[in-house]
């Protein structure tokens, strides 16, 4: 959630120097894309919790979600260790960070939809 609100206040911030009459930077058009990136992450950890994530067990849904954010994830990880050497561990490290953020938020999504579920119930 924290994310989404940062990305947020990046892109109002952002919004009125696109605007204006300045060309855009390369600063700004990588920023724009690491925006991007995370819609199209969040997008897609809905759509796959959703088809995958419904009744199992607290350990399935734990595997399920690592897949789930193991594949939606896949852009984020190239683009954070490109160009990285084996020896730059600080990026690898920040990959696998981001890897443990989407799978907490895909089991937080499959929490999510089954209370909506749960719900509709009568």
């Amino acid at each position: 959630m924290y994310r989404i609100a940062l990305l947020c206040t990046f892109a109002v911030t952002a919004s009125p120097t696109l605007a204006g009459d300045r060309p855009k930077d390369q600063e700004t058009d990588r920023l724009m894309q690491v925006l991007r990136d995370e819609i199209a992450r969040e997008d897609c950890l809905w759509r796959e919790s959703l088809a995958r994530l419904s009744n199992q067990t607290s350990d399935e849904q734990q595997k399920i979600a690592g897949l789930v954010a193991h594949f939606c994830s896949q852009k984020n990880r190239e683009r954070i260790v490109q160009g990285a050497t084996s020896e730059d561990l600080v990026r690898h490290e920040v990959a696998q960070y981001d890897q443990l953020w989407a799978q907490e938020r895909a089991i937080a999504i499959g929490r999510q939809i089954r209370e909506l579920r749960e719900r509709r119930i009568p």
